[in-house]
């Protein structure tokens, strides 16, 4: 456990999504359907099953796994407490927005310096996009 989230391949992480999401198996394409956890132990072992090392922040115990029809607006809402504390990291000296690493290694470049208000607004609009996009 840490702190914040850790996912140590996005790649491999997203295509055991897509596999729970459409029961097809992205990482293995000759194997079964990869089954859905139901608890944070079983999403662990199957993200140890399939080579990924995922670390999630100290006291977190439960999971939910949601599917949604396309007919159905889903609006997300973050834990307060983690939209507080990343505000409280943006807050300090030097502060840099925690984006995924996989930014930019697709677009080969470094993200940029923001100032305050920017890393806020970025801020803003990631947790807005986030609660009510769909991924597809």
């Amino acid at each position: 456990m840490g702190d914040t989230l850790v996912i140590d391949n996005d790649i491999l992480w997203g295509k055991l999504v897509k596999s729970w999401a459409t029961g097809r198996n992205y990482i293995h394409p000759d194997r079964d359907a990869i089954a859905i956890p139901r608890t944070l132990e079983d999403l662990l072992q199957t993200a140890r099953d399939v080579g990924l090392h995922i670390t999630f922040p100290d006291g977190m115990v439960g999971l939910a796994v949601i599917q949604y029809s396309p007919q159905t607006a889903v609006i997300k809402l973050p834990p307060k407490a983690m939209v507080e504390a990343t505000e409280a990291t943006l807050e300090q000296p030097g502060a840099v927005y925690p984006m995924p690493k996989f930014y930019e290694e697709f677009f080969e470049v470094p993200l940029p310096a923001l100032s305050r208000d920017q890393l806020f607004d970025l801020h803003a609009a990631r947790i807005g996009d986030y609660s009510i996009r769909n991924c597809g």
